[in-house]
């Protein structure tokens, strides 16, 4: 056959009402899909894996609290009650780790999100804040570990620049501040405001950039003081910021441990025996992992109520001035 008498080869394109025809998906299927968000079902992966990671350790340690591990190879673990709770709540040594713990995490909140308030303010708008934000940030660059080590030698008492500052200056002279049991805690608190205060710092920078300036300057010209500015306008606009940066920190302290095994490890003369460092001890000195369970368990519910609360009276002062 000649390619002249060859007949054209016809091709039909689908339209619209092709796909229309096709079979529908299933009610259950267009239920779901009508009535989440599109970004919910972005999300659900990483929803579903973040639940598996937490919920599941979550109920172990539920399930450990009540039973006495035992190490010893095919021997089983014995189901002993309520035994564990009631040891934790009759051992004096959990309340003093709760006492150093309250005393550690409310210093170092008061000083952190004071100074961080503080250094913010400063910073804002001035001519380098990039360069200078930079240099502030590179405490919480190193890690944890390191900086414990750092003021180990920074404050020994022969040849640490700390000690000899506070030695020549006359503040203190007796030794290491790590060493004494009246000084060790309120160092590692120093510690941790010289490492993460830097992190309230620009949380604080930023929510400082979301205040309007014309209203600023509208509070100026009405005659505000500097101070009526800052209570009235500019802190209003920072609760946000100000709860992202406490709860962060919060939570941080309440489960502290790095600075306090690398210097002290919970001594000297138990001065520094924090909840933490004695729910590490018991766990993985003692093995008793069904009292460190226990303890794991109140010191969760201790931040999961103390961070609520914290939100609840931010968040309702918040909507109270947005009413007025």
């Amino acid at each position: 056959m000649s390619l002249k008498n060859a007949s054209p080869i016809s091709m039909t394109v689908p339209g619209p009402a092709d796909f229309s025809s096709a079979a529908p998906p299933s009610s259950l299927y267009q239920k779901l899909v009508d009535k989440f968000p599109w970004y919910v079902w972005w999300l659900s992966p990483a929803v579903i894996i973040l639940a598996v990671i937490t919920l599941f350790p979550f109920f172990w340690m539920i399930y450990i609290s009540f039973m006495k591990v035992q190490f010893a190879p095919g021997a089983s673990d014995v189901f002993v009650g309520w035994s564990n709770w009631g040891k934790m709540f009759l051992d004096p040594s959990v309340y003093t780790g709760w006492w150093l713990l309250f005393k550690y995490v409310a210093t170092c909140m008061v000083l952190q999100m004071g100074l961080g308030l503080g250094i913010a303010l400063l910073l804002n708008d001035i001519k380098g804040e990039g360069l200078i934000v930079t240099v502030i940030m590179i405490p919480m660059m190193v890690a944890p570990v390191v900086v414990g080590h750092l003021f180990n030698l920074l404050l020994n008492s022969s040849y640490g620049l700390y000690a000899w500052i506070f030695k020549t200056l006359g503040i203190y002279s007796s030794g290491s501040l790590l060493s004494n049991p009246s000084t060790a805690l309120w160092a590692l608190v120093g510690m941790d405001t010289w490492e993460w205060t830097p992190l309230i710092v620009l949380i604080l920078l930023a929510g400082l950039k979301s205040v309007p300036r014309d209203t600023i300057e509208a509070a100026h010209v009405d005659g505000s003081s500097p101070w009526q500015v800052f209570i009235n306008v500019t802190l209003p606009y920072l609760r946000p910021s100000l709860l992202i940066a406490f709860l962060l920190r919060f939570m941080d302290c309440m489960r502290f441990i790095d600075n306090n095994l690398i210097t002290t490890r919970g001594g000297p003369a138990d001065a520094t025996n924090t909840l933490p460092i004695y729910l590490y001890f018991k766990s993985f000195r003692e093995f008793n992992i069904g009292m460190g369970a226990v303890i794991g368990f109140t010191l969760l519910v201790a931040i999961i109520v103390c961070a609520l609360l914290a939100s609840n009276i931010l968040l309702k002062e918040q909507k109270g001035e947005n009413h007025a």
